[in-house]
C-alpha cells in the first residue's frame, strides 16, 4: 500500500455529485387525492434525493467493494466499511451497535429539474393482477444533477482529525459511488440511472476539463432560476461521463488504514494463481457433468412482479459449489483441492439441456430463418419437415436466402455427427409453471390474494455441463503427474448418481433434487499461457498486416463478462479485446468486411453479432440479491484476427474462458465451428416431451 502526499491530504468533509441521466424519483408512499397516486421527495417544492437513501445505496455498494478488497473475506477494509456506516443491518439481534462515523445531507438540484406524470395500471393488492379500467398516475423527475456533503465523525460528533482514517473514508465512498448504477423506484423499468461521484471536490463549481462536458454544464447550471429549462438529456449524459472519469483519476492509490483497524491487507490475501508449466503456460483436461432431475429445478432469474422465474439453463455458478464441496471432502488433505476455485485450477462450464443424447448450444445469432416459407402457406407447414436457417455469417453469393428473414434466438441447436449421417434439431425445453400462496410469517397461514407462479425446469430433464481442471489439480487428485502421453487420463471422482440439491428455492423440498454423474475420463484439451498482470494496454496487441494474421470466427457458447477498462459494466467490442489480451491471447474483432459498402452481394453479411443481457445472482450470505452485471449474450458470434502463433491457445481459452467469473461457466467459446462453414443447415424442430423421456425412448 502507499500514502498519498500531504498536499492531497482530504478533509473530514466531501461532496457528493448525483448525475441522474433518466427519469428518476424517490417515492414517498402516498399520493394526491385525484390526481397521482404517488409523489416523490420534495425540498422547497424541488425533487430531492434524502441522506438516508444516499446511505442505504452507499452502504450496500461499500461492503461489496470492502470485501473485494479484503478477497472475499471479512478483513480489515470490512470491518472499517461497517465501522463507517454503523450498525450491520444482518447483524443477529442483541448484539452491540456500532455507530455510524458518516453522515449525508439531502441531495439537492444543482439547476431547475422539471417533474411529470408518468402513466401506468394499478395493482389490485387482493389479487395481485392489474386493475380493470383504473390508471396509475406516478410523479417521475427529469435528468439533472444533484449535490450534496457528507462529513466524517466521531463518536462525540465532533469531526475526525486522523488523516489516515480519512483517506481510508475518501477511498471507499469514492469506489462505492463509481459502483452506484441507479437510485429511487422504478430501477427495474430503467429509471434512476445515474453516475455519482464522492469526492473532496465540488465537481458542479470545477471547471470540467472536457470543452462539451464544460458546455453542458454551463448551459444545465444556467436554469437555475428558470421555470422551462433548456438544457437536454444529452447535457446531463456529457456531464456524468466527465464526473466519473474525473473521480476515477482520484482514485489512483489505496490508502493505508486506521492502525487501530485489523493489519491484513488485501494484498496479504491475494488469491493464489494456477501453477503453469516450465514453458509457462498451463495445461487443461476436460471431462463431462450428467445432470438428471429428479424434481423441478428453478435458475435463478430475477423475480418479476409476482413471477418467480427461471432460465432454461443451470449456471454454472449453481454447480461450482456443489462440486467444490464434494471435493473437499473427498479430498481433506489435499491443500489444493480446497482452494481450487479462487486459485482457478477448476472450472464448470453451463448445464445446457440435452435432446435425445445430444447436447444443445446456443444458436448463433447469424442464422436467420424465414418468417413463413414461400413455397408452403404457414397454416400447412409440417413440423415433420425440417426448418432452413440461413447463415449470414459467410458470404452471401454462397447461399439462396430467403427475401424476408428474421434472426433465430433464443433456442439451442442440436448437433450430433458421431455417425456417417448428421442429425440437427432446434429448440428448447419447455419451463413447468407451479402456482402457490405465500404464508403469512405471524400466523402461518396463507395470505389473502398473495398468490405467485413458480416458473422451474421440468422433471426428468437431461443437462450436460464440462468439468476442466489444470494440470498440477489432476496431478494432485491422482496422485501421480498427468503427462500428455497419458491421454486420455482416467480419474473416478466416485460422481455416479449423485444426489445433490441445486438452484433457487431448493430448501422447499419441492424444488432442487438432482442426480449427477461425472466421466471418468480426462480429455487434454491444451495449455494456455499465464494471464498478463498488472495493467493492459492496446500496444502491441493489434496485428499490424492481414499476412502475418489469421481470420477466425468465434462463437460464444456461454455469456461473457468483460470487464472495463473503468468500474462500470463492460461489454463493448474494445472490452471484449480487452479481456482476450488480459489473458495474454490479443486478438483483433473484425466489424466490417471488405468491400462492403461496394460490392453489393455483401452487404447482408454478419461479421459481428453481439447482443447483451442482464444477469443477476442471490447471496445466500447477505440473503440479497448481488450487483447486476452486464454480459455479452451466448450466442454472439464476432471475427477476429488473431496471430497463428496463438491460435492454438485461443482454442484452449475457449474450454476455460474468457473474461470474468469464468470458473463458474462464463466466457466459453468455439473456434471455427463447423456449424458456422455451412450456408443452409436444416434443423428439425424438438419435442418437448423427448426433452423428459427415457433414454431408450427418446433414442
Amino acid at each position: 500500500m502507499t500514502t498519498n502526499s500531504p498536499t492531497t491530504s482530504p478533509s473530514a468533509r466531501g461532496h457528493v455529485t448525483i448525475a441522474f441521466t433518466s427519469d428518476w424519483g424517490v417515492s414517498t408512499g402516498v399520493g394526491q387525492a385525484g390526481r397521482t397516486h404517488s409523489t416523490i421527495e420534495r425540498s422547497n417544492g424541488k425533487p430531492v434525493v434524502r441522506g438516508t437513501v444516499i446511505t442505504g445505496v452507499l452502504r450496500e455498494q461499500a461492503m461489496l467493494a470492502a470485501r473485494a478488497l479484503d478477497g472475499q473475506k471479512d478483513g480489515k477494509w470490512t470491518s472499517f466499511a461497517l465501522w463507517l456506516f454503523g450498525q450491520d443491518p444482518n447483524s443477529k439481534p442483541g448484539s452491540t451497535p456500532h455507530p455510524r462515523h458518516v453522515l449525508f445531507s439531502d441531495a439537492t438540484p444543482a439547476s431547475k429539474i422539471p417533474v411529470h406524470d408518468t402513466v401506468s395500471l394499478s395493482i389490485d393488492p387482493k389479487t395481485g393482477t392489474a386493475r380493470d379500467q383504473f390508471l396509475r398516475f406516478t410523479e417521475r423527475a427529469a435528468a439533472g444533477i444533484l449535490t450534496g456533503t457528507f462529513t466524517l465523525i466521531d463518536e462525540a460528533g465532533a469531526e475526525i482529525s486522523d488523516q489516515e482514517t480519512i483517506k481510508a473514508a475518501h477511498f471507499l465512498l469514492g469506489v462505492a459511488g463509481l459502483m452506484v448504477r441507479g437510485i429511487g423506484s422504478g430501477r427495474s423499468g430503467g429509471d434512476g440511472e445515474c453516475t455519482v461521484a464522492v469526492s473532496d471536490k465540488d465537481y458542479v463549481t470545477t471547471d470540467l476539463q472536457d470543452t462539451k462536458a464544460a458546455d453542458a454544464l454551463k448551459r444545465i447550471l444556467a436554469n437555475r432560476d428558470n421555470d422551462s429549462p433548456t438544457y437536454s438529456s444529452a447535457d446531463v449524459e456529457a456531464v456524468a461521463d466527465q464526473l466519473r472519469c474525473r473521480a476515477q483519476k482520484s482514485l489512483k492509490q489505496i490508502p493505508d488504514l486506521p492502525k487501530d483497524l485489523p493489519k491484513e491487507s488485501a494484498q496479504d490475501i491475494a488469491l493464489p494463481s494456477s501453477q503453469p508449466s516450465e514453458s509457462g503456460d498451463t495445461t487443461w483436461y476436460e471431462t463431462t457433468l450428467d445432470i438428471v432431475l429428479d424434481t423441478p429445478v428453478v435458475s435463478y432469474e430475477v423475480p418479476f412482479s409476482n413471477e418467480v422465474r427461471s432460465l432454461d439453463f443451470l449456471r454454472g455458478t449453481v454447480l461450482v459449489p456443489w462440486l467444490h464441496n464434494f471435493l473437499r471432502k473427498k479430498y481433506q488433505n489435499k491443500t489444493l483441492v480446497h482452494s481450487a476455485i479462487v486459485s482457478g485450477d477448476l472450472r464448470v462450464s453451463d448445464a445446457l439441456p440435452v435432446y435425445k443424447g445430444v447436447a444443445g448450444l446456443p444458436v448463433p445469432f447469424v442464422l436467420e430463418n424465414e418468417k413463413v416459407p414461400e413455397d408452403k402457406p404457414k397454416d400447412k407447414q409440417d413440423d415433420e419437415e425440417p426448418r432452413t436457417l440461413f447463415n449470414r455469417h459467410i458470404p452471401i453469393d454462397d447461399q439462396e436466402c430467403g427475401e424476408n428473414t428474421i434472426p433465430t434466438r433464443g433456442c439451442y441447436v442440436f448437433v450430433d455427427s458421431s455417425g456417417a449421417s448428421v442429425t440437427e434439431w432446434i429448440g428448447k425445453p419447455s419451463l413447468i409453471g407451479r402456482q402457490s400462496t405465500a404464508i403469512n410469517s405471524e400466523t402461518g397461514a396463507a395470505k389473502d390474494g398473495q398468490l405467485f407462479l413458480v416458473r422451474a425446469l421440468p422433471a426428468g430433464l437431461k443437462l450436460r455441463a464440462s468439468i476442466v481442471v489444470s494440470k498440477r489439480l489432476l496431478s494432485e487428485l491422482r496422485g501421480t503427474d498427468a503427462t500428455s502421453a497419458d491421454s486420455p487420463l482416467t480419474l473416478d471422482l466416485g460422481i455416479t448418481e449423485q444426489p445433490a440439491f441445486l438452484g433457487s428455492r431448493k430448501l422447499t423440498g419441492t424444488f432442487g433434487r438432482a442426480r449427477c454423474t461425472v466421466d471418468s475420463t480426462f480429455t487434454e484439451v491444451g495449455s494456455t499461457p499465464p494471464p498478463v498482470e498488472g495493467p493492459v494496454t492496446d500496444e502491441g496487441t493489434h496485428a499490424s498486416s492481414s499476412e502475418s494474421t489469421e481470420v477466425v470466427s468465434l462463437w460464444f457458447t456461454s455469456d461473457l463478462l468483460a470487464r472495463s477498462s473503468t468500474l462500470g459494466p463492460g461489454g463493448s467490442v474494445e472490452d471484449l479485446e480487452l479481456a482476450f489480451r488480459r489473458a495474454n491471447v490479443p486478438v483483433t474483432v473484425v466489424l466490417e468486411s471488405p468491400g462492403q459498402d461496394s460490392e453489393d452481394k455483401n452487404r447482408k453479411r454478419i461479421l459481428t453479432a453481439i447482443r447483451h443481457r442482464r444477469v443477476d445472482s442471490w447471496s445466500p450470505r447477505d440473503n440479497a440479491p448481488r450487483a447486476t452485471r452486464l454480459a455479452i449474450q451466448a450466442g454472439s458470434v464476432v471475427q477476429v484476427r488473431i496471430s497463428p502463433d496463438d491460435l492454438t491457445s485461443l482454442k484452449a481459452l475457449g474450454h476455460i474462458g474468457v473474461g470474468e467469473l469464468t470458473p463458474q461457466g462464463y466466457g466459453r467459446f468455439r473456434v471455427d465451428s463447423p456449424i458456422l462453414a455451412k450456408a443452409t443447415l436444416p434443423l428439425f424442430k424438438t419435442k418437448s416431451k423427448s426433452f423428459t423421456a427415457s433414454t431408450e425412448a427418446a433414442s
